[in-house]
């Protein structure tokens, strides 16, 4: 029956994981304005698309006023619509996905700057190695800073 002394948090440690937790922080800002690109060039390209529509029709073999086929069977004004429909859909993808990592990494800062959740946080820095390369600089610590008894001891793992 013993009684377990209450230790004061190593310096060290304090200062690792708040470092951790504003890297995290700033990724998940870099990671935000990831979206911005890829929005502006989607709108721009959806714009083209839709203003020279008619142009890529007639490239395609179409006389004005008459429908046509284009060599593979279908209808190019169908072809253009489908290309469309894909070329949103991808922009939408790499938004929200863009948004969503942006989001989880705040989440993973805000947990280490809490002292909570180290399983998510520590798998979240295995994942973070894929983020090339400021991720993997980011993670590759994430990953030393919460293996060491002493900062598993502050998250209340043993």
């Amino acid at each position: 029956m013993g009684f377990r002394l209450e230790e004061r948090p190593n310096a060290e440690d304090v200062e690792h994981l708040s470092a951790l937790s504003i890297g995290h922080f700033i990724l998940a800002g870099v990671a935000l304005l990831g979206a911005v690109p890829t929005l502006i060039y989607g709108v721009a390209g959806a714009k083209l698309m839709d203003e020279f529509g008619s142009d890529l029709s007639m490239a395609m073999g179409d006389i004005a006023g008459q429908p046509g086929a284009d060599p593979f069977g279908g209808v190019s004004d169908t072809m253009l619509q489908d290309m469309s429909t894909l070329v949103t859909t991808l922009i939408v993808s790499a938004v929200v996905l863009a948004v969503v990592s942006a989001v989880h990494l705040f989440v993973v800062g805000w947990q280490i700057r809490q002292r909570r959740w180290w399983t998510f946080c520590y798998l979240t820095g295995w994942g973070e190695c894929l983020m090339f390369p400021f991720g993997t600089i980011l993670g590759i610590f994430t990953i030393l800073v919460l293996s060491r008894p002493s900062v598993k001891r502050l998250f209340g793992v043993d």
